[in-house]
């Protein structure tokens, strides 16, 4: 299946110089051989759907064209912005849900006990919470709520 003059063939189809600028013996070879006339084919089909598509093809305005990568880039800016960020709320959140369950499972044998000892209605007040667990479900209620307050005024803030 291989042809000697296979490769001039493709020199001629590859300069644009086939059939006008070839040589008469090479056009005669063609005819005649079933490699050659497969690769001119094959070729010239490629090359007029090549030549259809570039055609077709309207990328638009150049204002367009800036407008569009300016966007994609700026997307591309904010999406690896947002990522340490994402990162840096499920830390908290992780954190905070650690510190819950710890809390939770340092006193749960208080909780069950006054759970159990409780005549009709619990006791929710101030005085009983600080009795019963000390400062430190305030100091973490006022922390969440003093963090959570700055994450949303971070997040809401306008940048240039």
């Amino acid at each position: 299946m291989s042809c000697s003059r296979l490769d001039e063939v493709r020199q001629a189809l590859t300069a644009g110089q086939w059939p006008q600028a070839s040589a008469p013996e090479l056009r005669a070879h063609v005819e005649t051989c079933a490699r050659c006339s497969q690769e001119v084919l094959i070729t010239q089909h490629l090359q007029l759907a090549r030549a259809e598509a570039v055609a077709s093809a309207h990328p638009g305005t150049p204002s367009l064209l800036w407008l569009r990568a300016q966007a994609r880039r700026r997307t591309a800016a904010l999406e690896r912005a947002g990522r340490p960020l994402a990162a840096a709320q499920i830390f908290a959140l992780v954190l905070v849900a650690a510190t819950v369950l710890g809390m939770v499972a340092s006193h749960w044998r208080g909780l069950v006990d006054h759970a159990l000892s409780a005549e009709g209605a619990p006791t929710f007040s101030l005085t009983a919470l600080v009795g019963d667990w000390g400062m430190v479900p305030l100091l973490v209620a006022f922390a969440a709520i003093t963090t959570l307050g700055g994450v949303v005024v971070y997040l809401s803030a306008e940048r240039p």
